[in-house]
């Protein structure tokens, strides 16, 4: 057993990230249902005989990768056959430093990524093929891993005590890489281990000696990591996406029955804790592109757990569970393109086996084709850059490419705790109108700050936009985050007040929301007058979102009340084709010669200026193209009271 010593260390936070990240302490609910659910006793038996549930694992694993079809093996072969001529480059102090001198994290993680995928793809192809010939060069990529310094990313090494930029030797962190890189590495060893026990069995007791070091002694001797969240802070992706890699890292490297016992026991007291803050609608604040390291990986815990009591727990009863689940269909817009409110992406795939299995725990054949209708969207391309990715879904390739795939494409759906509306012309149909609206409060994970912003698409086509998160460098996670233009409220879809945007914090929040649905459709209504400080000296800013299903028409009414009136009201529109001014008072939108959508506002009230935004980073353009552009509505008048309305109808 690995000996668990307990020192009391002080956390090193880094103020800005937690900030961003949503870390203020809330009510937590006390639900416990992952230790409920994953007892001692229901665990205890199994472990003693856990050679032979390894055993039966690889087996199944070995079952169902035979079983792929001959033309999706021969692609996986010929991306492994090409790391067999592969350099592996070393990683230098300069290149991991990098990070701390220019704020550039890509330089030193695309070479770091490209080690880790050429052995996987490596480990993948030997696997499939059983020919000795990758051993060696596996070998040589695991020994490559072994010797690096950390697995830690230079973006993530600030928390340790010394703040030399490089890691520290004498504190031993566990963050997302080091998770990701250990259960990779214990994977590989566990599916290969008479291959290269064959070759050497110093690679064996290499992977453990290195395993035991940078996971297991750390994860069990220290509870202040903050993504564990004992010490009472919020958590956000980072606790499921850890814990189930440390998870997968213990079961299947040769750790024994009594340490993996102290693993899984902590990794559960610590995944309940992020369940514990999600609230009951299920909701990811963090938007789609991080749920599936959030609900998914949450998801991906339980499947494994669920087999190694080979009793599976009956979870028909765990709504909250169920509703993480289901939130990746609610805010699916059709195709690749979803709700990307915070710093998600408008366009992504979300993983298709973790939304199969949530389908398959729930029994809901929904998820299941929606699951099939992801990976459709994929190509039906089986991920060989991770190898755990791979063989579960390697699982259950029959199934994601045997059932219809289907979208759900639900006509509303509400969530009633993050305050976030979704809602289409019609259930099942992308040929309308879709609308995402945005109240809550700016201090949520990967926060933007953009109360009552909203995203609308007509005929699957984006009109306003949430430009979203461009490419990560030390000023995201910065107490310069807030100058990035694209977290300023001015560039979402909100109202510049007195010449002031909305500001960060749990305190910058939407007040007296109300939804409401009828026949016709839904509204949503709110103040968004504590979203800004006090120089916007504003006393109320009513937005309210009247969404006409029958005639496919967004209505906008505002009604407001300054303390005083310093500067014209300006309203921002971002959008992603270009408007053109057919009258005062009217823009339309068009997509190749054909009018799409059109805006109407009070010409009387306010003057109107476009502006192109040209797009300079790589990440924002890869989705939306070389430009934007902003629709600025400027009050005529200096009013301390006005109201005044918009409109959006499809064309």
């Amino acid at each position: 057993m690995i000996k668990i010593i307990f020192k009391q260390r002080q956390i090193v936070f880094l103020l800005c990230l937690f900030a961003v990240c949503g870390f203020y302490k809330s009510v937590i609910a006390q639900r416990n249902i992952l230790s409920q659910a994953f007892t001692q006793t229901q665990l205890q038996g199994k472990l003693s005989t856990i050679a032979a549930w390894r055993l039966e694992q690889k087996n199944h694993y070995l079952q169902k990768v035979a079983a792929l079809p001959d033309s999706v093996k021969a692609r996986l072969v010929k991306d492994g056959e090409r790391g067999l001529k592969y350099e592996w480059p070393s990683i230098p102090a300069s290149l991991y430093l990098d990070y701390k001198i220019t704020g550039n994290r890509y330089n030193f993680e695309r070479k770091n990524n490209e080690r880790r995928k050429v052995l996987n793809e490596l480990a993948i192809a030997a696997i499939i093929t059983k020919d000795k010939k990758y051993i060696p060069q596996i070998a040589n990529g695991i020994w490559t891993l072994c010797e690096q310094s950390t697995w830690v990313l230079p973006a993530h090494v600030v928390v340790q005590k010394e703040k030399t930029g490089l890691p520290d030797p004498y504190e031993v962190v566990i963050d997302l890489g080091s998770g990701t890189a250990a259960s990779q590495l214990s994977m590989i060893q566990f599916m290969l281990s008479e291959e290269l026990d064959n070759y050497s069995r110093g690679i064996g007791k290499r992977v453990f000696a290195e395993l035991n070091k940078r996971i297991f002694q750390p994860y069990l001797s220290r509870n202040d990591f903050w993504w564990m969240g004992f010490t009472g802070q919020a958590v956000n992706n980072w606790n499921p996406w850890v814990n189930t890699n440390v998870l997968m890292t213990a079961l299947y490297s040769s750790l024994g029955a009594d340490s993996v016992g102290l693993i899984i026991t902590k990794t559960v007291k610590s995944t309940d804790i992020f369940v514990n803050q999600y609230p009951d609608d299920g909701g990811c604040d963090e938007g789609p592109s991080y749920w599936s390291e959030a609900g998914g990986k949450l998801i991906r815990f339980i499947h494994v757990l669920n087999g190694l009591t080979s009793n599976p727990i009956q979870w028909s009863a765990q709504k909250l569970i169920y509703n993480m689940g289901n939130y990746i269909t609610k805010v699916h817009i059709g195709e690749n393109n979803f709700v990307n409110f915070a710093d998600a992406f408008s366009k992504s795939i979300p993983d298709p086996e973790s939304v199969y299995s949530y389908g398959s725990i729930f029994e809901d054949a929904s998820l299941k084709s929606f699951g099939a209708y992801l990976f459709g969207l994929q190509k039906q391309k089986l991920d060989n850059a991770n190898i755990i990715d791979f063989l579960e879904t390697s699982v259950v390739f029959d199934s994601l490419t045997t059932l219809v795939p289907k979208a759900s494409l639900p006509a509303v759906s509400w969530f009633a705790d993050r305050q976030v509306l979704t809602a289409r012309s019609k259930a099942g149909d992308t040929s309308g109108l879709f609308l995402a609206i945005q109240g809550g409060h700016n201090a949520e994970s990967h926060n933007h700050n953009d109360i009552g912003n909203f995203i609308l698409y007509a005929r699957g086509l984006p009109v306003f936009i949430d430009a979203g998160v461009g490419s990560y460098t030390a000023q995201t996670f910065s107490s310069r985050r807030y100058e990035l233009w694209n977290m300023q409220s001015q560039w979402h879809n909100c109202p510049t007040i007195n010449g002031v945007m909305q500001k960060e914090g749990i305190e910058y929040k939407a007040s007296n929301v109300k939804f409401d649905q009828n026949t016709n459709g839904v509204s949503l209504s709110m103040d968004i007058a504590a979203a800004y400080p006090n120089e916007a000296a504003v006393k109320r800013y009513e937005r309210k979102f009247d969404f006409d299903t029958v005639s496919n028409t967004l209505n906008i009414a505002e009604n407001y009340e300054l303390l005083e009136s310093k500067e014209k009201l300006t309203i921002h529109f971002l959008v992603y084709l270009k408007p053109v001014l057919e009258k005062p008072g009217k823009l339309i939108f068009a997509n190749n010669g054909k009018d799409i959508a059109a805006f109407n506002y009070d010409a009387k009230l306010f003057d109107v200026n476009i502006e192109d935004k040209i797009l300079d980073d790589d990440r924002i353009s890869g989705i939306w193209g070389k430009q934007l552009y902003r629709i600025n509505l400027v009050a005529k008048d200096l009013k301390k009271i006005g109201k005044h309305h918009f409109s959006i109808a499809l064309k």
